[in-house]
């Protein structure tokens, strides 16, 4: 970009071709006014308070939308623009309820700020004051259309970041609204509940439910950590109060991940399970009774000699890296085993397998590119996952992807359509069959010519195929098929997604097929193939490079120590305890797992805990400590020291 020079307020400053007026001024320091800006988003001029004197323009214009040149002289506080900025704050306050004494968002408002700064004690105009609707149906946010300034900052933010497109203007004039859909209630809509919205609302027309008068920002404390939900790794700004949570914003909005989702932004506010707050010991009433750790510790060390090597131990990988390393090194020194698994090992074995199947690639995940690279896709293959459940902020980078990139979208699924009315095509293959499908299309790929120059054995190991054995095994029309090689096998930038899903019998070989997919046709990035692998958790990833996925060696060992934390249970977890001999769990909530241990141990939840976090892609995070734990709960290392201790051996 080249650079230019303008004369703001009588002073030269420096910008590049392409910046607004109101870019320049921000970025020099020169504070003009906004309601309807917010970074990261496109500018509409809607609101007009950040209008600025133009020589040889007529009249004031506004400077987000205003293209800087070189050698524009620009006037922004003159006295004129300082009552017409104060008479359109007039205007907007006649034509809603602006009260701000009643408005849950007093103290944080935008457009209370400004009615401060420009000492407006009164107004000129009449009011209006249309009795207009709440909608509240949703579980998390409200829309009180009362007091909203039809600024469109929580539209663009649901279209251009959330990629939700749910929420836009209907009807004209002084009817305008901001709804949902077709005018649905919220609740009712294709509302993502990602949350986008409630934070981009300069007012308080868009809120949530669960922040309701719990504090302001300015009275919070505010501790910048990680998501500790799923692999992505978004980064969030938690407001505490009084040592309770208030709220969960993003920290960067405008970022890739900054969206948030409804896991991140919500569901880590409302837990409802009763906490575990003190050690429980089976008695001999068959119950389970509260006791002191002492007591617990010598009932698991009794039993822990009495199982003379036939221990395993599990745990979750929602829990920080160094936790898990001492995990393992409990397990490993202290109990004498080397049984040790966490909740989604298989998983990460069979991508293990998968990925060391090509080519005999020993680098494992490190192949993998970042999830940023889903935005600069042109073509998108989704196979065996379904992100908008597992990982969320990865379903918004495709949705986005499609929406303004005009991404090709290809679903590769048995029972259905992931991206409902976002996908171009959609493949059903008969249940496991996914490896054949991709081995198919590789063929073709091959046939045609499509592919960049590869390894000659690789190449060779295809001559032999016959496309009509993908046929015949995955009961997909030749020309669907065809259709599929031709749309990757074009694309500059094709990426591949695949889930939980493929783990299964023949998930390996999938995971191969996929890779030499990729590979073939040149989609990689620096040394880093364009596919990415959901990672379930937000540190499974970490545990996977601390060597915890191991696996259990007996189908049912004699005792195992399960370190659950706050993970909720599963059913495929509870089948796996049934008939352990001795059960101790180490969870920060009651619950059916719970309930089947011999021994429960306290643990703290996210907010109470700290340390390193590594994202599925790699990238290492700090999840820092957000809330004081209560009198006499012990972090989960200190418990592990506890017993190691007793047992006569010392863990650092």
């Amino acid at each position: 970009m080249n650079e230019i020079t303008l004369t703001i307020n009588g002073r030269q400053v420096k910008g590049e071709e392409g910046d607004t007026v109101l870019e320049i001024c921000q970025a020099n320091g020169i504070d003009v006014p906004t309601l309807c800006h917010l970074e990261g988003l496109s500018d509409v001029g809607a609101c007009r308070m950040c209008v600025v004197e133009i020589e040889k323009e007529r009249r004031p214009v506004p400077a987000c939308t205003y293209p800087a040149r070189d050698g524009l002289v620009v006037q922004t506080n003159t006295e004129r623009l300082e009552k017409y900025r104060r008479q359109i704050l007039e205007l907007i306050f006649t034509e809603h309820n602006h009260f701000c004494m009643f408005c849950e968002a007093s103290g944080d408002c935008e457009l209370q700020k400004l009615a401060y700064r420009y000492q407006m004690d009164n107004v000129r105009y009449p009011y209006t004051l249309p009795s207009l609707a709440v909608d509240a149906v949703s579980d998390y946010l409200v829309i009180d259309h009362n007091r909203c300034i039809l600024c469109g900052r929580c539209i663009r933010a649901c279209s251009e970041l959330a990629a939700s497109h749910t929420l836009d203007f209907s009807q004209r004039g002084w009817k305008t609204l901001v709804t949902a859909d077709l005018e649905q209630p919220l609740g009712e809509s294709s509302c993502l509940v990602c949350g986008a919205c409630v934070q981009a609302c300069p007012t308080g027309a868009i809120f949530s439910k669960l922040n309701l008068y719990k504090g302001k920002k300015d009275d919070c404390q505010q501790v910048k950590t990680v998501c500790p939900v799923c692999g992505v790794g978004c980064e969030l700004n938690v407001l505490v109060k009084d040592n309770n949570l208030v709220r969960i914003e993003a920290l960067r909005l405008a970022e890739p991940k900054g969206p948030l989702c409804q896991m991140g932004r919500f569901e880590l506010l409302c837990e409802t399970r009763p906490r575990v707050t003190s050690p429980l010991v089976r008695g001999e009433q068959g119950k389970l009774e509260e006791c002191s750790l002492g007591r617990a510790v010598e009932v698991i060390a009794h039993r822990l000699a009495k199982a003379k090597g036939g221990f395993a131990g599990m745990v979750s990988t929602r829990i920080p890296s160094e936790t898990l390393s001492l995990f393992r090194s409990f397990i490993g020194e202290v109990i004498g085993s080397d049984s040790i698994d966490t909740l989604d090992g298989q998983s990460y074995r069979i991508i293990a397998q998968g990925v060391r199947q090509f080519q005999g690639n020993g680098r494992v995940l490190d192949i993998e590119c970042p999830i940023e690279e889903i935005l600069e896709a042109d073509c998108i293959i989704v196979v065996g996952a379904d992100p908008g459940k597992t990982n969320p902020i990865v379903c918004t980078l495709v949705r986005r992807a499609v929406s303004q990139r005009k991404a090709k979208l290809i679903v590769i699924d048995p029972s259905r359509d992931v991206f409902p009315l976002w996908t171009d095509l959609w493949l059903k293959p008969r249940a496991g069959s996914e490896g054949d499908l991709l081995n198919g299309v590789a063929k073709i790929l091959i046939d045609r010519g499509l592919v960049e120059p590869v390894s000659a054995e690789l190449i060779k190991s295809f001559s032999q195929y016959r496309v009509g054995e993908a046929l015949r095994s995955t009961g997909i029309e030749r020309g669907r098929l065809e259709l599929l090689a031709e749309m990757y096998g074009r694309a500059e930038h094709g990426v591949i997604i695949y889930g939980e899903g493929l783990l299964q019998t023949n998930g390996a070989s999938t995971i191969t097929a996929i890779l030499n997919l990729a590979n073939m046709t040149g989609n990689q990035v620096g040394d880093k193939l364009r596919v990415i692998s959901l990672k379930p958790r937000a540190n499974s990833r970490g545990a996977w490079e601390l060597g915890l996925a191991k696996g259990i060696k007996q189908d049912k060992p004699k005792g195992l120590y399960l370190l659950l934390a706050d993970e909720p249970e599963s059913v495929e977890l509870l089948t796996r305890l049934m008939g352990i001999a001795f059960l101790v769990v180490q969870a920060s909530y009651h619950s059916p797992v719970t309930a089947m241990a011999d021994v429960v141990l306290p643990s703290p939840i996210w907010a109470e805990r700290e340390g390193k976090y590594v994202t599925m892609d790699g990238r290492v995070l700090e999840l820092k400590q957000v809330l004081q734990p209560k009198d006499g709960l012990l972090q989960d290392q200190e418990i592990l020291m506890a017993i190691s201790q007793k047992l006569g051996h010392k863990l650092t």
